[in-house]
């Protein structure tokens, strides 16, 4: 909170010439940047909310000076009962002579706002009976759907809150409301400019945050059954996957709150449907449920069954070093860590210790997120274990409880013998007291503080580390490494089996630069107790650094596997035996499903892309060959990046679209789907994707120009010239880029190729070789959009670029096509012959 605030009593009793019949009664409440207070008229028995803000703690000069003044109008425009209306915004003279304030007089709602009614929910336990709490399953939909509703205004009127959280939401409930409903207003659209600490805030990750919240004051054993269904999916989908992506090639929900108050209104429908299957265990109804590991919530069963060890780069994950693993959203990541994890394989009863290697701990980086967001490095070198301290306690109490549980299945004795002495070293190598009581010995008690009390202690310390507030007693990243040793030196069974901590979707700006440079002290420790598999959505969301200014070095410090990468340059069967196999236990999974294999349903069609280049050159009528371009078995293979999630989803349409699971029943053909029909929802899949990109935040429409750039140049150097490395002279088919030399690209070519890559709309392979003899990256094009543009799957040819070009490539994408497209065979015979001339000139020249 400011010093310069407004005094408590100086406005008691007082009324301004704005509103003569309205007296300030009492002090409501007070922010970081002002007080609010309660008028009222005696007249129209009116209440009026006044907040009184300093001028100083409002935007100072420049373009923004009157930025809260446009903001009271954003808020009044909006139509939506929930939105609090600003009356008007007055300067004034404050009564204490400390200067200007200005009053932002709004309508008042007799509530409280949702910090503290969060903080006054019931949290204790009265003989032996949890006290009943207001927050309930029922209580957090009506506030999510509110603000979802809110939202969807905001959207489609192209404006936003941009101050969203807990302080801003007011909860209300009339004792008169026969139906005891409770209503939520939301507040503060004039001030959201004036805390430093919001710019650039989310209003969905705002909401994130206030969802989070609310759900942990939710008891999940006390719930039945609906609310526990409603309880995982607000959990599970909402808050895990819609409100914090903002990819919505990744995930369609993603910033789209229409679709997202849809999806909440359709609950009670899924609910029962669920109720029907008469299942706690997640099933298949269609072989395409649950594209995503996180939908399936915790059905270990389910992932069970659906799990495919052959996923390609396996083994680089079971070896014994720190790993970097990135691909594609949709691509796997979650799944495989799940699958690793010792939680998972004792739960399916595959924890046979004579087939375990290591102890697998898996942890996703969501709390670590929502307890640190927009993380800075702090300017106190002390507090710089905060966060170290939360990630260190999360781990250790998820893996002593795991540990615990399989040691006592398989190794009772020794664990029962050597518990005691395990737990004391722990209390003092974790420097915390000894608790006074009987169960102190106990490894759960030890799991119970860590878990409750000190993730508990280093968020709140957070937000007091660049105060003057003592920081002391927070682990440090030796502390990780020194238990880990500890607890395997004291069991034999742990002898060869050091810990692996899969860390799950640890992406900058998730986790932001910052925080990723503190964490790393730790997760790029090299030790032969434990090593930390990070997974990633590229390779840029990964920071190579820690904050001691220490720079990591692939193959030195870690290893890192792009699935994406590993999945478009598979030169074996791999790939295609793992998509078989992925979709024939989907198959299998679904009982009486008229498809028991891929290739039943698709067809094997091997694929000979200087064939199928050549009918592009040289097209065929129609109906007796364009349409082949795209479709069997194989196809669907080659357009895999990794992205096992987009196909799923394209297997899915093709079956939609021929007719779904009835017309698959009806058909006597092998294929089940005709040649046409699946080369029609390929190439359909393969729009929408390129359009999806368009809708990215903040660059998606340049994004899309740079792809569409590629691909018509791409396209007419397929139709227009031929390839210079066979004696047949194939088609020329570029699917990638490759530069002439190092790049050297300016500031904004690399900001725009960094988000090409973020996306893995180009997947970069850094193991190229220029034509100058220099180790340059390579680009693919990801290989679901190749049909939006008619290209094939060929990984022969390049567009080779000077760094000029690809800087106009990345900055100007439409002075790049109009430059480098071929119109016809004599253009490309033209520019053979210029590029010869100028080589025979010595020049350096464009070469493709």
């Amino acid at each position: 909170m400011r010093e310069n605030l407004p005094s408590k009593t100086a406005y008691i009793g007082r009324k301004f010439d704005r509103f003569p019949d309205h007296t300030i009664k009492n002090l409501v409440g007070s922010g970081a940047n002002g007080r609010l207070f309660r008028a009222f008229s005696e007249a129209t028995g009116n209440n009026l909310a006044f907040k009184i803000v300093p001028a100083a703690n409002l935007p100072k000069g420049g373009r923004d000076r009157d930025a809260y003044l446009l903001e009271a109008k954003n808020a009044n425009q909006l139509e939506h009962a929930s939105v609090i209306r600003c009356l008007d915004v007055f300067p004034d003279i404050d009564p204490d002579g400390a200067g200007q304030n200005v009053v932002f007089v709004f309508d008042y709602v007799n509530g409280v706002d949702l910090k503290k009614y969060i903080e006054q929910a019931p949290r204790t336990e009265r003989r032996g009976e949890r006290e009943s709490s207001n927050i309930t399953v029922p209580f957090v939909e009506d506030f999510f759907r509110t603000m979802l509703e809110v939202l969807y205004e905001l959207k489609q009127r192209k404006s936003r809150h941009g101050d969203l959280h807990a302080g801003n939401v007011l909860v209300a409930r009339s004792e008169y409301d026969v139906y005891g409903r409770t209503t939520f207003r939301v507040t503060d659209f004039g001030v959201q400019q004036v805390s430093e600490r919001t710019q650039g805030t989310s209003d969905y990750l705002g909401v994130a945050h206030m969802l989070r919240q609310l759900l942990k004051c939710i008891e999940y054993r006390d719930c039945g059954g609906r609310d526990r269904f409603v309880y995982d999916m607000l959990r599970t989908d909402f808050l895990q996957r819609h409100l914090i992506e903002t990819d919505v090639s990744a995930d369609p929900l993603a910033c789209q709150p229409g679709s997202m108050l849809t999806k909440l209104n359709s609950l009670d429908d899924r609910y029962r449907e669920e109720s029907k299957r008469n299942s706690t265990e997640a099933k298949l109804v269609t072989p395409f449920d649950y594209p995503n590991c996180e939908q399936m919530g915790n059905s270990h069963l389910l992932l069970k069954s659906l799990y495919s060890d052959r996923l390609l780069g396996l083994s680089d994950i079971h070896a014994r070093s720190n790993i970097v693993l990135t691909g594609p959203r949709g691509c796997g990541k979650t799944t495989v860590f799940r699958a690793l994890s010792l939680d998972y394989l004792t739960f399916v009863g595959d924890d046979d210790p004579s087939n375990m290697k290591y102890v697998g701990i898996y942890y996703r980086c969501d709390d670590l997120y929502f307890n640190f967001p927009r993380y800075e490095t702090p300017e106190r070198p002390e507090a710089l274990d905060v966060p170290m301290h939360f990630l260190i306690a999360t781990l250790l109490a998820t893996s002593l409880e795991q540990l615990s549980r399989w040691a006592t299945k398989h190794f009772k004795k020794e664990f029962d013998k050597n518990e005691e002495s395990l737990v004391a070293n722990l209390w003092d190598l974790l420097d915390i007291r000894h608790p006074k009581n009987p169960s102190s010995h106990r490894l759960a008690t030890l799991v119970n503080r860590l878990r409750d009390k000190e993730r508990k202690r280093a968020a709140r310390k957070q937000r007091f580390v660049n105060t003057e507030e003592p920081i002391e007693n927070y682990c440090g990243p030796g502390s990780m490494i020194e238990i880990c040793r500890l607890v395997r030196e004291s069991f034999t069974f742990l002898k060869d089996r050091p810990f692996y901590f899969f860390i799950d979707d640890y992406s900058d700006p998730k986790i932001t630069d910052d925080l990723q440079a503190n964490l790393n002290r730790l997760l790029m420790f090299r030790s032969p107790d434990v090593f930390f598999k990070l997974s990633t959505e590229s390779p840029v969301s990964f920071a190579r650094k820690d904050v001691d200014g220490k720079k990591f070095v692939e193959s030195r410090e870690f290893s890192l596997l792009n699935l994406g990468l590993r999945y478009v340059t598979d030169e074996t069967n791999q790939r295609s035996m793992f998509l078989t196999d992925l979709f024939d236990r989907r198959f299998r999974e679904v009982e009486e499903y008229p498809v028991r294999t891929l290739e039943d349903l698709l067809g094997s069609s091997p694929r000979n892309e200087n064939a199928a280049a050549r009918s592009i050159q040289n097209p065929k009528p129609r109906q007796e060959g364009e349409y082949r371009h795209y479709a069997g078995c194989e196809t669907i293979a080659a357009m895999c990046s990794g992205d096992i999630y987009y196909m799923i989803r394209l297997v899915s349409r093709m079956v939609e679209d021929y007719g779904g699971q009835g017309a698959l029943a009806l058909s006597n053909t092998t294929p089940r789907i005709p040649p046409r029909s699946q080369n029609k929802s390929v190439r359909a899949a393969a729009g929408e994707f390129m359009e999806s990109i368009r809708t990215l935040p903040g660059k998606g429409s340049h994004l899309a120009d740079v792809v569409s750039a590629f691909g018509n140049v791409a396209r007419s150097y397929l139709r227009y010239e031929t390839s210079g490395n066979g004696p047949e002279k194939p088609p020329h088919q570029a699917s990638r880029i490759e530069p002439y030399e190092a790049l050297r690209l300016t500031a904004e070519a690399m900001a725009i190729l960094k988000e090409l890559l973020r996306y893995s709309i180009f997947i970069e392979d850094p193991r190229g070789k220029s034509r100058r003899g220099q180790a340059v990256p390579r680009f693919y094009l990801r290989r679901y959009l190749i049909p939006h543009f008619g290209l094939t799957f060929s990984r022969r040819d390049s567009l080779q670029l000077e760094n000029e070009d690809l800087d106009c490539f990345l900055c100007d994408p439409r002075k790049f096509e109009d430059k480098m497209r071929l119109k016809s065979k004599e253009d490309a015979q033209h520019r053979r012959e210029q590029r010869k001339n100028r080589a025979s000139r010595g020049d350096q020249a464009d070469l493709f």
